[in-house]
């Protein structure tokens, strides 16, 4: 049966109707799928950057020690790399022998409660920085045979009579080679470290060597017993860059009675001969001249050596 031409036009506005409403379904239908898909995406990524971390329970003032009981585990979300952020194991150490050494903190800066702690936040006991430390190199002390980078030592000087004085204690060493060692140390240690040796150089059958410390994370640091002589004293007592606590340490131990008679007989060992300071100054800057050229020549052509143009 044949349609009129208003029924015609009912059908086809019903099916426009109908093809208009499935577009836009389709439209709605894709539009949401993206926005699950996205969401998921997003799901995932922070699922991803969640990770269970130590944080701090408790305010911790710049300075103030930093212990295990201070840290508790929660799950975070955080862009930070996982072997940057400090942990419990990092108050474990081992030692060649497998034996642990315990660590202990302070803080570098304030952390407030809550705080993912990251191991540039914290400073190793004894190796905090202070405003006068340079790693400082040495080629002239004697070092243990089996000596590593990371362990600890005492530097030690020796008189021909037996006599043994601690120059600088627990210190870390940062590199070594065969013959040369890289320390931290602070302007008061630089310059009784320095006295010592120029004081070995003058004194026949003495020595400065190293000791390596056994357990050091569990071992205490050694009280120093060496003195500097008066004019190093003199250096130290009115140098502007040693912090007034260290200098009152040291003042306190310079008048000493026991250690003012170590101060005597090292004097009485000293010889007076200029000539073996020379030779002592001249292995040295030879020593190390090698060791640069060495390094020099290794990096020759890397852009970290030679001169650059402007």
């Amino acid at each position: 049966m044949a349609m009129n031409p208003m029924q015609r036009r009912a059908r086809n506005s019903f099916l426009t109707g109908m093809l208009v409403t499935l577009v836009v379904m389709a439209v709605v239908v894709i539009v949401l799928l993206y926005k699950i898909n996205q969401l998921n995406e997003d799901m995932e990524n922070l699922i991803k950057l969640q990770s269970t971390v130590a944080v701090v329970s408790k305010d911790i003032k710049s300075g103030e020690d930093v212990t295990e009981d201070l840290l508790k585990k929660e799950t975070v979300q955080t862009t930070i790399q996982k072997d940057k952020i400090f942990t419990s194991t990092d108050f474990i150490e081992l030692d060649d022998e497998g034996n642990e050494l315990v660590l202990e903190y302070i803080s570098k800066v304030d952390l407030p409660k809550g705080t993912i702690i990251t191991k540039d936040m914290v400073a190793e006991k004894g190796e905090q920085t202070t405003a006068d430390q340079r790693i400082q190199e040495y080629n002239m002390i004697t070092l243990p045979s089996q000596l590593k980078n990371g362990q600890y030592i005492d530097i030690r000087y020796k008189l021909p009579s037996g006599a043994d004085y601690i120059v600088a204690s627990k210190k870390k060493v940062l590199q070594c080679t065969a013959d040369t060692i890289w320390l931290k140390v602070d302007e008061a240690e630089l310059l009784t470290i320095g006295c010592a040796v120029y004081e070995s150089y003058q004194t026949n059958g003495s020595k400065i060597y190293a000791t390596l410390y056994s357990e050091a994370g569990l071992q205490e640091t050694a009280s120093t017993t060496y003195t500097p002589n008066n004019e190093v004293w003199d250096v130290i007592n009115k140098d502007p860059n040693i912090i007034t606590e260290r200098r009152n340490e040291l003042s306190a131990k310079y008048n000493d009675q026991e250690q003012g008679n170590a101060r005597i007989k090292i004097d009485s060992a000293i010889l007076s001969d200029p000539s073996a300071v020379q030779t002592g100054v001249q292995s040295e800057k030879t020593s190390l001249r090698t060791a640069r050229e060495a390094f020099v020549a290794e990096l020759d052509g890397t852009g970290e050596v030679g001169r650059v143009d402007e």
